[in-house]
């Protein structure tokens, strides 16, 4: 899904909670890492005062730049490791 795409859809409760477990966060870890209430991000999906509270539009893109984020520091991990190698093996 283009990152277009994912900005003009709504994600649910259910697709924020199965996107935080194949990313392996939770919603604790979800609010410290974006400064967001615990509270805040629990309450996202239910309802309040008989009106839905909706996971807000910014975090199904944000889940998909930091999943390319943890994919790029593997890659850097793993570049600087095979250079070390080298440099240990000269």
């Amino acid at each position: 899904m283009t990152i277009l795409r994912i900005m003009d859809r709504i994600m649910t409760k259910e697709e924020f909670s199965k996107r935080l477990k194949e990313l392996n966060l939770n919603k604790k870890e979800f609010s410290f890492i974006c400064k967001v209430s615990y509270s805040t991000v629990s309450n996202w999906g239910t309802i309040i005062n008989n009106k839905p509270l909706a996971v807000p539009g910014w975090v199904e893109p944000f889940l998909h730049y930091y999943e390319k984020s943890k994919k790029l520091d593997y890659v850097v991990e793993d570049i600087c490791n095979k250079i070390k190698e080298v440099k240990d093996s000269v």
